[in-house]
């Protein structure tokens, strides 16, 4: 009786231990706000992103992510993810422009145009800059990690643009300094998010939408525009994964480490994918989108160089701008030239990672 007395009690505090012990190894569960739709290469990345987070912290940290604005609106990201409305996203530079002075030095056309070389620069610049790190502890914002559009190409309805003379008369959806060049060269530039891109062309509210190879699919653009011009200009790079401070700071040291490490290893695992996807437009000798027929034109170098020449002013003017700010905008500009000169060097030399 007294064996099976001390095995009850011995039972019920074992019991009582891992009730207790619970609470700590629960799932704690963080919200990710994304303004984009459920589909394509980003939101598999992320979910990527998300599985491997879930994975290495055994179960500790899970995300809930909530697609198509359903929590915060895009341009109320920064706001909202530093407030506490959500644990985490994707904030865009170029809706705050005021608040990203320095980060948005990325959204701005540059010679180095690929997606490797561009993403894994800007992502050194963030961690090496002091007027980078202030901009995200302003907004009590973590970065995480850097996404990219990849190279801004073209997609019309019925009017298609064969040279850059063509955009002359064309109502056609911008893309930050982009859109603005192409009403440099006669064009009317029409601001609206890339989410509404589709019922705007489909309606004749625009001709064309300025937008990635990888992303015509995702919106399923190619159902209402079927001439495509590939432009391979430039990238954004003002699209960054971003923690709220607080939650970040709340974390354990081991989990930090583990969203610090997917945040540089989630680049290559990103760009890879998108860099795939971008081959519906390097290598499509069908002219087909999904079963869609479209036409797929290219500008000339000709052309593509007289789009850069008239990036100028528009760099000019964002140093000005930065340095009233109280930013170092010369110092900024030069270290991310040289850290784009350095990847591009390296992707010369070695070649991708995922190839190495």
């Amino acid at each position: 009786m007294n064996y099976i007395s001390n095995l009850k009690t011995l039972v019920c505090a074992g019991l009582l231990t891992v009730a207790v012990a619970l609470p700590a190894s629960a799932t704690r569960v963080l919200t990710w706000t994304d303004g984009s739709p459920n589909r394509g290469t980003r939101a598999e990345a992320a979910q990527w992103f998300a599985d491997e987070l879930e994975k290495r912290t055994n179960g500790e940290l899970k995300i809930e992510f909530h697609w198509g604005g359903a929590l915060l609106k895009p341009k109320a990201a920064v706001k909202g993810i530093g407030a506490g409305a959500a644990d985490m996203g994707l904030v865009l530079g170029v809706y705050n422009p005021k608040l990203h002075q320095a980060y948005i030095l990325g959204d701005l056309p540059t010679a180095y145009s690929d997606p490797w070389v561009s993403t894994r620069a800007i992502y050194d610049l963030v961690h090496q800059n002091e007027d980078m790190q202030a901009e995200f502890a302003n907004s009590n914002l973590q970065y995480i990690t850097n996404v990219t559009s990849t190279e801004i190409q073209l997609i019309c309805k019925d009017k298609p643009v064969k040279t850059l003379d063509d955009v002359k008369g064309l109502k056609i959806r911008g893309i930050g300094v982009y859109g603005k060049i192409f009403n440099d060269f006669g064009a009317t530039n029409v601001a609206m998010p890339v989410y509404e891109s589709y019922q705007a062309i489909d309606t004749g509210l625009v001709n064309c939408t300025q937008i990635y190879g990888y992303a015509i699919p995702a919106f399923k653009l190619q159902e209402v525009a079927k001439d495509i011009t590939k432009l391979d200009w430039g990238a954004l790079l003002g699209l960054a994964y971003v923690m709220n401070k607080d939650t970040y700071n709340s974390l354990t040291p081991e989990q930090q480490k583990i969203i610090n490490d997917l945040g540089a290893e989630s680049i290559d695992y990103y760009v890879e994918k998108m860099m795939l996807d971008n081959d519906v437009l390097t290598n499509n000798p069908n002219s087909e989108i999904d079963g869609t027929k479209v036409n797929i034109y290219e500008f000339s170098d000709a052309d593509k160089a007289r789009l850069l020449e008239a990036t100028n002013k528009y760099l000019e003017e964002w140093q000005k701008s930065a340095t009233e700010a109280g930013i170092d905008a010369a110092a900024l500009q030069s270290q991310f030239q040289e850290l784009l000169k350095k990847y591009d060097d390296e992707r010369k030399a070695k070649g991708y990672p995922w190839n190495r």
